[in-house]
C-alpha cells in the first residue's frame, strides 16, 4: 500500500512523531506545506498529525480541503498535546470540536504526549499557556488531578513526554488495514 504520514509541527513533536511513525512503516513523512491535493489523491493510506493548541489541531482544516476523495483510502488522525492520552475524553472532546461531522468515520483518531518547550514558545504560547495554568491553581488541593500538579510544576520549564512506544497502536492499524 502506498502510505504518507503528512504533519503540521510547530516546536517539533508531531514531527518528531511522524518520523517514527513513517521509519516504523517504511514511507516519507511530509509537512503539510509541501503537499497538494494532486499529491495526496496519490496515497492509498493517509496519516495526519497535529498539535493541539487552544483545542485546535493544527493544520487539519487546511488538510481536509486538500484531501478531495476518501474513497477506498485508510485514514488515520494523530493529536499530540500535553494531556496524558490516558485521558481519552479530553481528546475525545478535541476530535468532536475538530472533526466536521462528514468526517467523523472515516479516521481512526490517536493521541500522543507532545514536549513542552517553553524555551522556544512564542510570547503569544506562553501567554496562553497561563490560562489553564491558572484555572489548575484555583482547583482546591484535594480537587487536583495529576494532570493539573503536574502543569503547574513544569510552567515554565522544558519537559519532554514524547515517547517512540506510543505509536505502536497506530502502526498496527495501519498494517492490519493494509493487508
Amino acid at each position: 500500500m502506498n502510505t504518507v504520514v503528512v504533519y503540521t509541527s510547530k516546536y517539533g513533536s508531531t514531527e518528531k512523531y511522524a518520523h517514527w511513525i513513517a521509519e516504523a512503516l517504511g514511507c516519507n513523512a511530509k509537512k503539510l506545506s509541501e503537499l497538494s491535493s494532486e499529491d495526496l489523491s496519490n496515497f492509498d493510506t493517509v496519516i495526519y498529525g497535529g498539535g493541539l493548541y487552544a483545542g485546535g489541531i493544527a493544520g487539519f482544516k487546511k488538510f481536509l480541503s486538500k484531501l478531495r476523495s476518501t474513497d477506498d483510502k485508510t485514514l488515520a488522525l494523530y493529536m499530540v498535546g500535553l494531556t496524558n492520552p490516558e485521558m481519552k475524553d479530553d481528546y475525545d472532546q478535541v476530535a468532536d470540536k475538530n472533526i466536521p461531522p462528514e468526517w467523523k468515520n472515516k479516521f481512526k483518531i490517536f493521541a500522543f504526549r507532545g514536549d513542552q518547550q517553553f524555551s522556544r514558545m512564542s510570547v503569544l504560547h506562553k501567554i496562553m499557556m497561563r490560562v489553564p495554568k491558572s484555572m489548575a491553581e484555583k482547583k482546591p488541593l484535594e480537587q487536583r488531578t495529576e494532570e493539573d500538579r503536574l502543569f503547574i510544576e513544569s510552567f515554565g520549564k522544558d519537559v519532554f513526554f514524547s515517547n517512540k512506544d506510543s505509536i505502536l497502536p497506530l502502526v498496527d492499524y495501519i498494517n492490519e488495514q493494509n493487508k
